[in-house]
């Protein structure tokens, strides 16, 4: 029977939906997003809205054209199917927006339990209003579906409110970013979902889909795509850089950088769910120290907190109490943990993003090697040490990438090294400097730089390249051994070391037996047979080796003796010990003893006053170096220590 005229419905909000639910499901596959445990939440939910819409859309092409595609068992299969999907798409939702909150994971099987009987209700809802009126009735040239659109809506209503009270009242166990993320678009939806409860009687739009897939989106955008983690409310490390981008050097930030140490970082924050609470519970305590404290994760046991705070006094006071919330922690955890805090200022100093992540990282430096607990706020001097550090990274990062082995910035001292023998200068090493600006910077600064940035051996070639070169102005008319020269334990294991070095020395023809290398101890235990490979390939071409700072690090006589070395360097330490214990120097002489009886040729450098010179002379070493005989020179300039050639 029909009842009224009809007026066709305008269903362009369903297709706006489609394509939108589409190129998020698009996305999903192919961003590779961060699948925390509720991301399958977000991705079934985006595929049950395309299944939703492409109903909406086939029972909207029915409704305004029942002549052409009405048949009554398919349509009635049409709106049942949605309204199951639809109910699927409320679970999502509920379930993506109560699991946020690790206390309500804990209650999943009551949370589900719950949803079940509101399903139930549903699906009461739905066998009775087919009963009473079959969800849709006819008109003069159409089917009536409001009665049916505005059910659903009704249920959607119902769902969004659960989830509003929901978080309300378990507003302490969730992130800010979440609570705040309620508070916007549940009301939101609230006023979508109430518009096309009157739309759809007044006027015939239908945008259902506009209440739920932006939903899904921007739970996708905000947990999954980037920024936010979904428990604990941190950041990621672009979120970070896109921060600090736009506000430094606008505002007053500070930063607080923290590093969890713990035995084992998994049962931390994913096995034990004590643990697990806790940690959560330390980001919202965070969180509520301040509206102004932003918390970002850059790794699982390294975090920076945020501060904009202009008052430096009440900055200090604020960052106090974020050590309090971790020492509180400390006590109350299970799972025994420690931590390093380092707070300060962003400054001038720390004007770029790299800047900022390297000073941080170069300070927790410092903390390394600490098994307790630090607590840190940075001071004028930390600023500028860093500044100088981050000069000289700069520099040899430079230097790596141009690959010169002419690069003036490396400068090429030699020591001179007196031979007990002769009564002469016979050898020298050479002693690398690193020019920056208008300073030279000694090698125990720039040396752990250069090794920790991969840049050791660039440096190494370069200042083998320029020995070489003095080497072959010279050594025609001087008589001279060799000069040595320092190799990293870093670059002792490496597989094109022989290589490397032999191109050089070849470029200059010179005889390789005038170049040494100086090795320590801790280089042989880094990687012993690599090590030991490489020397023996380099001494068959001539090179001889020596054993740097022996008596400093850890090796024992017999690898000592089974490593090609031919000279014995030791470490002034002994020498200044020897001289005022009679116990060391017991040992000192009997290792120079064994030494000299295995064929090795000792040394002893650090040599700075007569007492020095008379022991080491009496105790039989075969060279001496050290600033009693002679300062370091200029590369160039070593010549002058050695006898000319008759021949000249």
């Amino acid at each position: 029977m029909y009842i009224e005229s009809f007026v066709e419905y305008n269903y362009i909000g369903e297709i706006a939906g489609l394509l939108l639910s589409g190129l998020l499901l698009f996305v999903m596959l192919y961003v590779r997003p961060k699948k925390t445990l509720l991301f399958k939440y977000i991705f079934n939910g985006t595929i049950l809205s395309i299944v939703a819409i492409l109903f909406q859309i086939s029972i909207i092409k029915v409704a305004n054209n029942p002549d052409q595609y009405y048949n009554k068992n398919l349509f009635g299969i049409q709106l049942i199917s949605f309204l199951l999907v639809y109910n699927g798409i409320l679970y999502c939702i509920f379930s993506y927006v109560n699991m946020m909150s690790v206390v309500r994971r804990n209650q999943r099987k009551e949370f589900i339990l719950m949803y079940a009987v509101l399903s139930i209700i549903y699906v009461i809802g739905i066998i009775i209003e087919i009963a009473a009126s079959g969800l849709y009735t006819f008109t003069l040239d159409g089917i009536d579906i409001r009665h049916f659109t505005r059910y659903y809506i009704s249920a959607g209503i119902v769902c969004a409110v659960v989830c509003f009270i929901a978080s309300a009242l378990n507003r302490r166990e969730i992130s800010r970013i979440t609570w705040h993320a309620v508070c916007l678009f549940v009301p939101t939806s609230l006023v979508v979902l109430i518009g096309q409860m009157i739309y759809v009687v007044k006027a015939h739009y239908i945008f259902s889909a506009t209440t739920y897939v932006p939903i899904f989106m921007i739970g996708f955008l905000l947990f999954h795509n980037v920024p936010y983690d979904e428990l604990s409310g941190t950041q990621s490390i672009y979120a970070l850089d896109a921060y600090l981008m736009k506000n430094m050097g606008k505002k007053k930030i500070w930063v607080v950088y923290v590093i969890l140490k713990t035995l084992d970082i998994e049962n931390f924050i994913k096995k034990d769910i004590d643990s697990l609470y806790y940690g959560i519970s330390i980001c919202r305590n965070l969180e509520n120290l301040s509206p102004s404290l932003r918390l970002y994760k850059m790794s699982d046991n390294k975090f920076v907190n945020i501060l904009e705070e202009s008052d430096p006094g009440k900055a200090k006071l604020i960052i106090q109490e974020i050590r309090g919330i971790f020492d509180k922690s400390r006590v109350d955890l299970d799972v025994p943990f420690n931590y390093t805090i380092i707070a300060g200022e962003l400054r001038s100093e720390t004007d770029t993003i790299l800047k900022v992540r390297q000073f941080f990282e170069f300070i927790s430096k410092r903390f390394i090697d600490h098994n307790s607990s630090q607590f840190y706020i940075t001071k004028e001097s930390d600023y500028k040490g860093f500044s100088e550090h981050y000069e000289i990274s700069s520099v040899i990062r430079d230097i790596r990438l141009r690959e010169n082995l002419d690069d003036e910035r490396i400068v090429v001292y030699a020591q001179p090294i007196y031979s007990v023998g002769t009564g002469s200068f016979k050898s020298a090493e050479a002693l690398m400097r690193l020019k920056v600006g208008d300073k030279l910077i000694s090698p125990e600064v720039f040396i752990p730089i250069a090794e920790s940035s991969g840049a050791i051996h660039m440096l190494t070639c370069i200042i083998l390249n320029k020995v070489c070169r003095a080497i072959g102005s010279f050594s025609e008319y001087y008589d001279f051994d060799a000069i040595s020269i320092n190799c990293s334990s870093k670059e002792l294991s490496m597989e094109n070391l022989n290589r490397d070095f032999m191109e050089i020395i070849e470029r200059y023809d010179i005889d390789p037996s005038k170049i040494r290398l100086e090795v320590t101890e801790t280089a042989m235990f880094e990687n012993y047979e690599r090590a030991n490979k490489n020397m023996e390939s380099l001494s068959s071409e001539g090179i001889q080796f020596y054993l740097d700072d022996f008596g400093t690090g850890y090796s024992s006589l017999e690898r000592v003796m089974n490593c090609p070395f031919k000279t014995i360097k030791f470490d002034k330490t002994l020498l200044y010990k020897s001289l005022h214990d009679d116990r060391m120097n017991d040992i000192l002489s009997y290792m120079i003893e064994v030494f000299k009886k295995n064929g090795f040729i000792t040394l002893i450098e650090g040599v700075e006053d007569e007492s020095q010179k008379t022991y080491s002379v009496d105790r039989g070493f075969d060279y001496i170096q050290g600033y009693l005989y002679a300062k370091p020179t200029p590369i160039e300039e070593v010549k002058k220590f050695f006898n000319r050639k008759s021949s000249f």
